[in-house]
Formats: C-alpha cells, structure tokens, sequence
C-alpha cells in the first residue's frame, strides 16, 4: 500500500534547491583557476567537477550539460561516452579560436574594432610606431613588448613574437563575460604597473591589473553592439570572455578573448545561471535562486579578502 505523504514532508521538499548540482564542470584543478576549485570556494556547491581523478567515481548523467575548462579531461569524457557532444559548452575543437592569439586574429583581422595587425615583423613595419608584439600563447602580459621606434625594434629577439598590432592609447580597459552574445558579468581593469599601463617594461613581466566589479546592468549600449558582433563570429563559443579597450576618442577595441577565462567573485554563480537558462529553457527554481546568493555574496567577500589590493566592486 503507497504511503501518504505528510503535509510537513511537502513543506520540507518544497525547501530543497531542485536545480543546483544540474551541470558538470570540466576542470584541472591544478590549473590555476583557484576560483573553481579551492576548498572554500562555491565551485563545488553547485556545479559537479569532473576531473581525470574523480570522473571514474562519479555516476556521470549524460543527458545534463557540461562546461568545458580543460580540454583534456573534456576529450577524455567524450572519448569514453560519458558525455555527450551536443552537451558540451565550448567544445575542445573550437577552443583554440578563443586561446590562440594567431587564430583569434585569422577570424577577426580586418575588423574596425581589432586593431591593424600582421603576423610578421617585416609586415609590421607598414603599421607604423608605436608598435606592440604578442606570443601567440601568451598570457598575463607575459612576453608582450612595445616598441616606440624602429631603433628598439630592430635590436629586440623576435623569436618568440608571433604577433605585431597597433598601438591604442587607452582611455579605459574592460573585461567583459558574455553568453551567446549578451554580456553577463563585467570588470573594468585599472592598471596597476607601467606594463599594464602603456607596456613600458620587460617582455617577461606580468601584467598587473585591478579588477574592478561593475554592475553589468549599467554597461553602455555600445559595449553590448561590440560583444553582439563578434560572439558570432565565434558562434561555436558560447561562453567567451573579451578584453575591451577604449580609446580617448572612445572608440572600442577587442584586444583579446579567451574561452576558460579567470572567474573571480560570484562569476562562476553567473556562469551556472547562463547554462542552466540556456540548457534547461526555464529559470532556476527559487530555493536555488535563494542559496546562489547566499553564495555569491560569499565569493564577493572572499575575493576581496584573499587580494584587496587587485580586486574592488563598484
């Protein structure tokens, strides 16, 4: 005989967060992306982390979503059909159009919110001074130069430079997450040393930047216009991240993207949010809803308490 259920017991699933734990993350935990996956942090409360450690252990649904932030273990998972192709949110064979300095311009070059760039430096004396050159994988600034005259560019190495591209002189720089197009989450970046500045400096200093959290809501329409148009020239993207200059005149510029950016303050609960809507086709139900805030504004604290010297909400 089927038992009745207690008015009470309807009460106390009515209080249960239905939605949370109802996408996969990809993940390397070792990668640098402390955001996701230190102890303290809401990477794990609502997302299910899979890793080339923990995935043999986990019953893995292959009808939910998975976001991919390593393409190692995402291949992996395909490779043994645990997870489906449709499924997945930056798949491993697009990443590279995000990742990859060379492919990124080979799809945007020619574009008048990128600015003039080659790929050699016998090209790159037709784009004029001041000058800056790019690694093709570089990250954090990390083996960036710029060269204000023909003097220094001539005795640089340029070994390692794989790209060459116009200087702008910046009135303000930007971070901006974007889903299938519309932006979700926004940083304004204020620099902190003379690399990040004007790329005054040595080619193997980082960058160093202040990332200041805006209320994305506020964001000016050209910004939206900016990022419409170019996620979909990287349509098999979803989830992109693009670093925006403004110039005096303010005009705007795509100087990079990046498909596994870094996720500080409650950009991984605004993340779950985007896929969840997008994968599922309704909004999360209002017990999930409660508990990401109480996460998010965890997340904004903590940021702010591990590094207040780079990170400040506005």
């Amino acid at each position: 005989m089927e038992r009745i259920k207690l008015f009470e017991e309807f009460l106390n699933e009515a209080k249960e967060q239905q939605d949370l734990f109802k996408a996969y993350l990809c993940i390397d935990p070792g990668s640098g992306h402390r955001w996701w996956s230190y102890k303290d942090f809401a990477g794990s409360k609502f997302f299910v982390q899979l890793t080339l450690e923990n995935y043999k252990d986990i019953d893995i649904d292959p009808e939910l979503p998975v976001l991919n932030y390593n393409s190692k273990v995402c291949k992996t998972l395909l490779d043994e059909g645990l997870i489906k192709d449709e499924n997945v949110y930056n798949h491993p064979k697009y990443i590279k159009q995000s990742g990859s300095k060379s492919e990124f311009h080979k799809i945007v070059d020619g574009d008048e919110n990128i600015p003039q760039t080659c790929h050699n430096k016998e090209d790159a004396l037709e784009i004029g001074f001041p000058l800056i050159a790019k690694p093709a994988d570089g990250h954090s600034g990390l083996g960036i130069q710029v060269f204000k005259d023909k003097k220094s560019f001539d005795s640089a190495d340029h070994s390692k430079l794989d790209v060459y591209s116009e200087y702008i002189d910046k009135k303000s720089e930007h971070r901006l997450f974007n889903f299938k197009g519309t932006p979700f989450f926004w940083m304004e970046r204020e620099p902190l040393n003379d690399k990040a500045k004007s790329g005054d400096g040595d080619g193997e200093e980082e960058m160093q930047f202040k990332y200041i959290k805006r209320d994305v809501s506020t964001i000016p329409q050209k910004f939206h216009d900016l990022v419409e148009k170019f996620c979909k020239k990287f349509s098999d993207l979803p989830y992109l991240c693009f670093d925006i200059m403004e110039d005096q005149d303010g005009k705007l510029y795509i100087i990079e993207s990046n498909s596994q950016p870094g996720v500080p303050y409650d950009s991984t609960i605004e993340t779950y949010k985007q896929i969840f809507n997008d994968f599922f086709k309704r909004d999360l139900d209002k017990q999930t809803l409660t508990e990401l805030e109480k996460l998010a504004k965890f997340m904004n604290a903590k940021t702010l308490e591990l590094d207040p010297e780079r990170f400040e909400i506005k």
